[in-house]
């Protein structure tokens, strides 16, 4: 049952990711563990964000005899759309622990505003 890293050759994986909203940012978060920034490709174009890079497979799989490989390897590519609410030229990129972490500054049109009632 042993495994070679020519299995995982060509075929491609999806990290999984959170997205959420906090008062001042739209964040997007992906678990990329195994990946160093240097790998991973990020691009804002045309309303699209695009999230490219590869996770090679560890180890010198001559010495080993795998009973199970559950980790994907390979390359992944993920694409969002990016809402014109959000400001796209002061993105926030972070890596650290294996998650990526963009965040979007709205536009200050995007932000809730109150709205006073005025009593006659």
């Amino acid at each position: 049952m042993a495994q070679t890293t020519k299995q995982y050759n060509g075929r491609s994986w999806t990290p999984r990711a959170d997205i959420y909203e906090t008062e001042e940012h739209v964040v997007i978060q992906l678990d990329i563990p195994g990946v160093t920034a240097d790998q991973i490709d990020v691009q804002c174009e045309k309303g699209m964000l695009s999230i490219k890079g590869e996770r090679a497979f560890s180890g010198d799989v001559s010495k080993r005899q795998y009973y199970r490989v559950e980790n994907q390897y390979g390359p992944f590519e993920r694409y969002f759309e990016i809402p014109r609410t959000l400001d796209i030229t002061n993105i926030e990129a972070k890596y650290h622990d294996g998650v990526l972490i963009l965040a979007f500054p709205k536009r200050e049109e995007a932000k809730p505003k109150k709205i006073e009632i005025k009593a006659s």
